[in-house]
């Protein structure tokens, strides 16, 4: 694992590098950047990339100065709370760059305007015990994009990750490498046991 600082659009962000494969950047709030069990899993899979988006939120040009930075050309997105806000304004700024991206619990969706003109595969992850704001901004977002998919992950709060590691790495890594041909299984897995 590589722990490191980069430069980008006049901020100075942490970052943890982990894996190898198709990068898969993670955008995390300021002082959660840490490789989570979910991570470690995915890292099994994907370059994996924390990235630290310190608040007030960055600039998805700053995003995409530090993906530049780090030699991405194209790159998974995944935004986790507060962070998924950047994370879609990243997909919107660049969708040429982003391959499939992930918000899970998304705490908001931004202007919808040009979310419906957003091709970018796309997932909303929420707990069944997470708030109802929650999913119903999910759902919200789903709806609005032509790829736009939502999946509940069974006794889990707004911290997917940390609450169900094993289900997260599966239901994120299926949906990243298979995009909208992704299919969760209606016999007991790890996502609904």
């Amino acid at each position: 694992m590589t722990d490191g600082w980069l430069e980008a659009g006049g901020a100075r962000l942490r970052y943890l590098e982990a894996g190898e494969g198709t990068p898969l950047v993670h955008l995390q709030d300021a002082g959660a950047v840490r490789l989570t069990p979910a991570q470690t899993l995915l890292s099994r899979r994907f370059r994996l990339i924390v990235l630290e988006t310190p608040e007030p939120a960055l600039s998805p040009s700053t995003i995409v100065r530090a993906t530049e930075r780090l030699g991405l050309d194209t790159f998974n997105l995944v935004g986790s709370a507060s962070a998924s806000l950047t994370a879609l304004g990243v997909a919107l700024h660049a969708p040429e760059r982003v391959l499939a991206l992930v918000l899970e619990a998304p705490a908001a969706i931004g202007p919808e305007a040009g979310l419906a003109a957003l091709a970018t595969p796309t997932l909303a992850l929420c707990g069944t015990r997470d708030a109802d704001v929650t999913a119903a901004l999910a759902r919200r977002c789903a709806a609005l994009m032509p790829n736009g998919h939502v999946v509940f992950v069974y006794d889990a709060g707004p911290a997917i990750g940390v609450d169900r590691p094993e289900a997260f790495a599966e239901v994120v890594g299926d949906f990243l490498e298979r995009h909208e041909a992704f299919v969760i299984r209606r016999t007991a897995t790890v996502i609904h046991p």
